[in-house]
């Protein structure tokens, strides 16, 4: 996951140096932060799933991935409430990044079900 997010992170940031900068979102930096800390609490909350032989992992993880939708709502809708320049720019930025770690996410948890 911190490798994910390291490659992911540094080619945010090799883009930023570009020519590329017009399609991104001058908040993408809270946007990437946002993702990460989301990430680690839902990792850890699925990693309680997996305690007792993985008896609630399914569950837990379900719980997981509600969660994440429901703070990335929440997220869009603050930063749609302080009225943030460019907002179209902004969501699109925030649906590709979150799209990106929901897929490696989703891949994780195929992996971790093959074993059920």
């Amino acid at each position: 996951m911190a490798l994910f997010y390291g490659i992911l992170g540094g080619l945010l940031y090799g883009l930023a140096q570009t020519s590329v900068l017009t399609y991104m979102h001058p908040d993408l930096k809270f946007i990437f932060v946002f993702l990460l800390f989301q990430t680690y609490l839902t990792f850890n909350l699925a990693q309680l799933g997996l305690k007792n032989e993985g008896e609630k992992f399914i569950p837990f993880q379900m719980i997981s991935l509600t969660i994440r939708f429901i703070l990335s709502v929440v997220f869009i809708g603050y930063f749609a409430y302080i009225h943030t320049p460019n907002m179209v720019l902004f969501a699109s930025n925030f649906f590709v990044l979150y799209l990106c770690s929901t897929n490696f996410e989703i891949f994780g948890l195929l992996r971790n079900l093959r074993r059920f």
